[in-house]
């Protein structure tokens, strides 16, 4: 597969970037591979060496969503990053990351993470856009990752007809 830049933006103006494979990109929505290279205790859920995040991105959504599949498990949890800015090209995906995230674990349980994060002095149209954001993904979560499932299957499907 070809290596696409992930690069994430914080609100404290840092950067972070990983190194992922590019999926698929096509009319403002595209989807990174990435396969963990180390441990991590996200809220309780655990990734380890080998699991893999599909991340999915639309230019022109509140969020991106990463999909972390667990292979001991077999199970998957959904995170939720509330982001603005994403510029979605062949050999980069960019994005901002809001601070606020939501998971949802394999128990279909969301948790809300890092709001404590959020700027005293944030924006006051950024500071709505995060709490509009929240709602919707709290309210519509059940759904959003529904569609997210058939998007994936339908790609699936798509590429290994031919």
């Amino acid at each position: 597969m070809t290596q696409c830049l992930e690069t994430k933006r914080t609100l404290s103006g840092n950067t972070e970037r990983y190194q992922c494979e590019l999926v698929s990109l096509q009319d403002g929505f595209g989807i990174l591979r990435y396969v963990t290279d180390q441990h991590y205790d996200i809220a309780g859920f655990r990734l380890s060496p080998g699991d893999e995040t599909l991340a999915l991105y639309w230019a022109n959504a509140p969020y991106t969503l990463y999909i972390w599949h667990r292979k001991t498990q077999g199970d998957r949890a959904y995170y939720f990053n509330i982001a603005d800015s994403v510029v979605l090209t062949p050999r980069e995906f960019t994005w901002r990351d809001l601070a606020v995230d939501i998971l949802i674990t394999p128990k279909n349980e969301p948790i809300i993470l890092d709001e404590h994060e959020l700027p005293a002095d944030l924006d006051r149209g950024l500071a709505d856009h995060i709490t509009r954001s929240k709602e919707h993904i709290l309210a519509n979560y059940q759904d959003l990752i529904k569609e997210a499932e058939q998007l994936l299957a339908f790609f699936k499907k798509h590429n290994s007809a031919g």
